[in-house]
């Protein structure tokens, strides 16, 4: 089989296999919105989900920036925090810190 025969029976595979599936028809189009709408759901959710978990940790920057010391020194905090934490049983993210315990150690007031 040559590549112009090969190729030609690609396309008429394609186009045949696009027929079944009634591409371009008003109902395929009508499908295809409603799964990208769908998608589009799919991804705002997780990235509404994620920007919840961020907001209950706090990193190194902020830290540094709450407390006006370097960054360095922020990761230092957080190591300590969350060595306090897993000592008490919890389950930690490194360079990360709960927000809630960070600002009950740093205020000594509970959140």
């Amino acid at each position: 089989m040559s590549q112009e025969e090969f190729k030609a029976m690609v396309e008429d595979l394609v186009a045949q296999e696009e027929e079944r599936l009634g591409v371009g028809s008003e109902d395929f189009q009508r499908r295809h919105r409603e799964i990208m709408e769908l998608i589009g759901e799919a991804e705002r959710y997780q990235k509404e989900r994620r920007q919840r978990v961020e907001r209950q940790f706090i990193g190194a920057k902020e830290v540094a920036d709450i407390l006006g010391v370097s960054e360095s020194k922020g990761y230092a905090i957080i190591r300590g925090l969350n060595k306090e934490l897993k000592e008490k049983g919890f389950i930690t993210v490194q360079g990360k810190v709960s927000r809630t315990f960070f600002s009950e150690r740093l205020y000594k007031v509970k959140v």
